[in-house]
């Protein structure tokens, strides 16, 4: 039973090929350039500025006009349009240092957002800067949907990819994502753009109109953004989906020589759940293996082969894997305005507004019970044949399992809206100094809705019903037993509105039994965030190799969150998602300076080095004061080579979701791994107000190369490392117990309820874990050079991840190279360890041909199986994407573009998932979309 909420939409990327030393090798012959000859190349790192800018367009510093020793990769105006992208989550998959992450819906964390998230160390800690200002949360988790931002007007972005607390702010602990608007654009330009896949859905229209114009002194920018994602809710659309993987526990471990754990097989259902009922398997012999035909008829079930708990391989038992999402419906207008005022040339005032509206949708699983549903031997609507024997057993009840297809799949629609608005000053003082201030003021509404969704209380109490002697007819027991409850026996009149609930058959449940037990839940969210900022820059003195730089500064932020729920939700009542209501509060001060010190200029011992000193003090209301800084040096033995090195100490603390959320329950499917028995387990997550703020230790090193002999080439090389100490996690009900159970990590067991060998409960709360780490190194190289009266620009990223750590109660876990989504203890889950891509673009005289080429390592499905024992290949294997894009110039004005995502349509790999529906492929790194069109025109005028 779908809703009546008619807004839907989509998403995108797959082929195996190229193992990481070919791709190593052909990225590192790559780049970026300009796609025309007459406009400048996009900018891998820093570059001079245009005359008329008064910045330099890359800094990855708080310091003008300084080579930054931090590593920061630039994506063009150019680059963006080539690409065609609409979504800055579009960015995810081709920039390697970069995890893509999009939430389908099937879970109770924010539907449809992307976030930025640098190392796969976690979205909050990859500091989204929007001109330089802080972006705020788009939702109650803390999140920042990079789709917010407005992609008509976006000049650049900046990606630093290091540690960078102590020069933009806490937060920064991975890096920073720092997005620049054109806020000087003239005249007018718009974009219209459709695109949709070659299974003929996952359709997704788009257009864009923004304006400048310059009068009196004033500027005035303003633009709009629409766009709509028709989703995909099905996986059984593609072709690759249809066979109904999963990972089953095998019974015949460990009796059987040979056998594994686990098993990753087809045609995976319910080993005691179908459409219309079937016995519990525990159930006494004379009951076992019945279920429940048409009109209440008892048939035979056949099991099938590998039964376990939940899943068994063929039978009949039902199945929901064709119901997994690939992508959510999303629709979503942004627009934007900035008015600025130049009152001299050392002087000017500014005030901007963003507002963004989106309204997404998913669907879920339908209610399933995996043989719990007690039945009492004198039902209203029991079958003579079963309560016949139950009395010739002596028995008063048996259990059935039952999926709930008449309820309908449960869906999730989000109403989301942000508004952003700030004014400022910005000038230059005598002796060159330069400054400015500003105040924003953001206000986010999340609004929430689980429909469809089951009162539990309701259906037992429909669930156990009899027949009433006065009547003859069906009547819920506690209302025969207590015909005029009060409303102080009976609050929230589920006794005196009791419908009775038939189960036995598939439809048998009547459409007024749906009306008493079905509902919606509800989340409503008020978030607020005012933030104060003034910044001095300028250069005090001078030592003998050149001018000292130093920028100062300060920071005033307040946050708050009020997130109120529905009654049911209150009391845990639904079946699914119960939001839980909380409010918060907190202000943050923080005081940084940032100094650039000149030491060596056109020495015998080489010809620069500058050495680059930060920190900041940042006082939190929640947890008090702490302390960053940043150590960094650039050195320049000769023209072509350039070495720079940063190390610093970077923080974040918990935000207020993390710290005063309530506990939120949902049913997942959790396997024992001492038992081997999967079961259906109801999980608590929810914010911890004892966190303690992270810690971090960063280095990044690395080498520059530019040589003079080949014009055009650029190559660097960088080393990354990250040490988290009091890492912020939310583990997930299975990286628990595996934990707990398997990995004797003794202080995960508080969360984990027994009854007997039976997890009941898991409590997946926010914790300081012990300790995490990431280490790799990223190469990015660029060659742009004249070709056939054109030009040929090349551009090639690629990270290697080597480590990607948590310890927990003296247990460290490697997460690099895992690639499934089950299993993980990671901060943020597992990443591939090698990922690259390589563009080639050609232009000339108005026309432009491009090509990106995309690579995606396999790894293990799960770092903590053990093959052969746990699973018998846990092997996940790579992929490489091509796409092409085309270009032409209808008139100086206007422009024709299209491209083909994954032109070779390659499928992804199996990694199945541990869910109720379980989706074929649950990485977030392989695309699930296939091969997609997309046409488009622009005109500037």
């Amino acid at each position: 039973m779908r809703t009546s909420y008619d807004r839907k939409i989509r998403i995108r990327h797959a082929r195996p090929g190229l193992r990481a030393a070919a791709v190593l090798v052909a990225l590192t012959m790559a780049s970026a350039a300009s796609a025309q000859s007459e406009e400048p190349a996009p900018v891998l790192e820093e570059a001079e500025a245009p005359a008329s800018e008064p910045e330099i367009l890359v800094t990855g510093t708080r310091v003008s006009g300084f080579t930054a020793p931090t590593p920061v990769t630039a994506i063009g105006q150019e680059e963006l349009e080539s690409r065609a992208v609409r979504n800055l989550s579009d960015i995810m998959f081709d920039t390697p240092a970069l995890k893509p992450a999009q939430n389908t819906g099937q879970s109770s964390q924010p539907i449809g957002a992307s976030n930025f998230d640098l190392r796969g160390l976690g979205p909050n800690r990859t500091l989204v800067l929007l001109d330089g200002r802080r972006f705020p949360a788009t939702d109650p988790t803390g999140g920042i949907d990079a789709n917010v931002i407005p992609a008509a007007l976006i000049k650049r972005l900046e990606i630093v990819t290091g540690g960078a607390s102590a020069a933009y702010g806490s937060d920064a602990v991975s890096g920073v994502i720092n997005v620049f608007l054109d806020d000087r654009f003239e005249g007018v330009k718009g974009s219209a753009q459709y695109s949709q896949s070659t299974y003929g859905d996952h359709y997704k229209p788009a257009a864009s109109l923004a304006f400048g114009k310059a009068f009196g002194g004033f500027h005035l920018v303003a633009a709009g953004d629409y766009f709509r994602d028709s989703g995909e809710l099905s996986q059984a659309s593609r072709p690759w989906a249809r066979g109904n993987y999963a990972t089953l526990t095998n019974p015949g471990y460990p009796g059987t020589a040979g056998q594994t754990r686990l098993v990753i097989a087809p045609d995976a259902r319910f080993s005691q759940m179908t459409l219309g009922g079937v016995t519990a398997s525990n159930s006494i012999a004379p009951l076992r293996n019945l279920q429940f035909g048409p009109g209440g008829t008892v048939l035979p079930f056949a099991r099938g082969s590998y039964v376990g708990g939940t899943f068994m391989s063929g039978g009949d038992g039902a199945t929901l894997s064709a119901t997994s999402n690939i992508s959510p419906v999303i629709e979503r207008a942004t627009g934007f305005a900035r008015l600025t005022y130049d009152a001299s040339d050392t002087l000017s005032f500014y005030a901007d507004a963003l507002y963004s509206r989106a309204d997404i949708y998913s669907d879920g699983t339908t209610a399933t019970d995996n043989g719990t549903i007690v039945i009492q031997r004198d039902n209203a609507f029991l079958p003579t044949q079963i309560r016949d024997i139950l009395t010739a057993n002596a028995q008063t009840s048996f259990r059935i399992g039952r999926v709930g297809a008449e309820e309908g799949a449960f869906f999730n629609t989000v109403d989301n809206t942000v508004q952003r608005y700030g004014l400022g000053a910005k000038g230059t003082i005598g002796g060159g100094w330069r400054w400015d201030v500003s105040a924003q003021f953001s206000r986010v509404r999340y609004y929430r809705e689980d429909g469809n969704n089951r009162d539990n209380n309701r259906f037992n109490l429909g669930v156990d019903s009899v027949i009433n002697p006065a009547t003859g007819q069906p009547i819920c027991r506690a209302l025969r037993n207590n015909p005029n409850p009060s409303a102080a026996q009976d609050p929230y009149g589920d006794i005196r509105s009791c419908v009775p609930i038939n189960l036995f058959g598939a439809g048998s449940v009547s459409q007024a039994a749906l009306d008493y037990i079905g509902g919606t839940a509800v989340l409503d969210s008020h978030q607020e965030q005012d933030v104060y900022a003034a910044n001095v820059e300028g250069s005090p003195f001078a030592t003998w190799a050149g001018d000292v730089s130093i920028a100062v500064g300060a920071e005033y932020r307040r946050e708050k969150v009020v997130a109120t729920n529905d009654e049911r939700s209150k009391r845990s009542a639904w079946k699914t998602v119960n939001p839980q209501a909380f409010a918060g509060d907190l202000n943050v001060k923080e005081a940084y300076a940032e100094l650039v010190v000149p030491l060596m200029r056109d020495s015998g011992f080489g010809q620069s080095l500058d050495v680059n000193l930060a920190g900041r003090i940042t006082d939190y209301s929640t947890s008090g004061t702490v302390k960053t800084w940043k150590l960094g040096a650039n050195y320049q033995p000769i023209d072509a080579i350039r070495l720079r090195a940063t190390l610093s100490r970077d923080i974040r603390a918990a935000n207020i979701n993390e710290l005063f959320s309530g506990q939120n329950q949902f049913i997942n499917t959790i396997t024992n791994p001492v038992t081997n028995v999967a079961l259906s387990t109801l999980q608590l997550t929810g914010g911890n107000p004892g966190l303690r703020p992270e810690q971090s230790r960063a280095f990044t090193g690395g080498v520059v190369f530019q040589p003079g002999g080949i014009p055009g080439f650029r190559l660097s090389f960088d080393y990354f490392s990250f040490k988290i100490e009091d890492a912020i996690a939310s583990l997930t009900g299975q990286q628990i117990v595996d934990g707990c159970l398997r990995l004797q990590q003794t202080d995960l067991c508080r969360a984990v309820t027994f009854d007997g060998n039976v997890i009941t409960r898991v409590e997946a709360t926010l914790i300081n874990a012990a300790q995490s780490t990431a280490k790799g190194f990223d190469i990015e190289a660029a060659y742009g050079f004249a070709l056939g009266g054109g030009r040929m620009s090349l551009r090639g990223l690629a990270t290697h991840v080597s480590e990607l750590t948590i310890t927990s109660n003296g247990v460290t876990t490697d997460f690099a190279g895992t690639v499934g989504s089950t299993g993980t203890l990671g901060p943020a889950g597992g990443i591939p360890k090698w990922r690259g891509s390589l563009s080639a673009d050609y232009a000339q005289d108005g026309f432009s041909l491009g090509a990106l080429v995309r690579y995606v390592d396999g790894g293990k499905l799960n770092v903590t199986y053990v093959e052969g024992v746990d699973i018998a290949d846990n092997d996940v294997p790579s992929r490489t994407y091509v796409d092409l894009n085309a270009r032409v110039k209808l008139t100086k004005a206007i422009e024709l573009y299209g491209t083909v995502d994954n032109v070779f349509n390659a499928a992804p790999p199996l990694t199945p998932n541990a869910v109720t529906a379980p989706s074929y492929a649950s990485s977030v790194f392989y695309d699930r979309i296939g091969r997609t069109y997309a046409i488009g025109a622009r005109f500037r005028f």
